[in-house]
């Protein structure tokens, strides 16, 4: 592969890093936190894979359109199988969580059913899951600890943001589950420089990619991105400046 097919090989949506040459008409990817569903309908333009998206925000699930290759379940997220309550936080994306999330007034409270990854995957009959997408606003500690090894080995990969970075105390629960998809063969990237809001964890195996692949997206093109971010930020800036 070639630095110029290495660059696009790893693409961003949404915040969410993942290998799209993986990605075919075949594919299965499930997208939780869904909100609109911007991420699915994005992979499948660039895919054509089937997208299931699961959202807990009753506004945001009615938002999502489905059409033959997008489909939508209302359901939270996390560890356990029942009906549980969302905190809608007050902030523009109408997104809510589990927990009364740091920082942000809790401005309505819904009743969901709440699901575990592996009830969702029986629920939906699948074997192997090519891209599981995770943002579900700091209940992802609980969905994986809930998740048994067989669970999280249907995945080829996953792209998961951490809350960290929202609450720092999260850092050594982050570490855990690094740790432990580590010792099940996956091998985990941050994206993000200092916390884990952008973590692409792959099965480097299943996805035929080489140490050397490896070792080129978490080093070059990872610095090179937050070069290339810091640096249009500070495009922007000049330019709002000089207006």
């Amino acid at each position: 592969m070639t630095d110029s097919q290495r660059l696009t090989s790893l693409v961003e949506i949404c915040g969410h890093t993942f290998y799209l040459p993986a990605l075919g008409k075949d594919s299965i990817v499930i997208d939780l936190g869904a909100s609109t569903a911007a991420f699915s309908h994005g992979v499948h333009a660039l895919s054509g894979c089937q997208c299931h998206c699961v959202e807990a925000a009753k506004r945001n699930f009615h938002a999502i359109t489905e059409t033959a290759h997008v489909h939508k379940y209302l359901a939270a997220m996390g560890g356990t199988d029942g009906p549980v309550v969302l905190n809608i936080v007050d902030d523009e994306f109408h997104w809510g969580s589990l927990n009364a999330s740091l920082g942000f007034d809790v401005t309505e409270r819904q009743g969901v059913l709440g699901q575990s990854l592996s009830s969702l995957f029986g629920a939906l009959s699948v074997d192997t899951v090519d891209l599981l997408k995770v943002d579900i606003e700091g209940a992802e500690i609980e969905l994986f600890d809930a998740a048994d090894d067989e669970t999280l080995r249907r995945c080829l990969q996953m792209t998961i943001e951490f809350h960290d970075f929202m609450d720092p105390e999260q850092a050594v629960n982050v570490k855990r589950q690094l740790d432990r998809f580590e010792s099940l063969g996956f091998d985990c990237v941050a994206m993000t420089r200092r916390h884990h809001g952008d973590v692409w964890v792959v099965n480097r195996a299943a996805l035929g990619l080489s140490s050397a692949e490896l070792f080129y997206y978490r080093t070059a093109l990872k610095y090179g991105r937050g070069v290339s971010r810091i640096l249009n930020r500070t495009l922007r800036r000049t330019v709002g400046s000089a207006a």
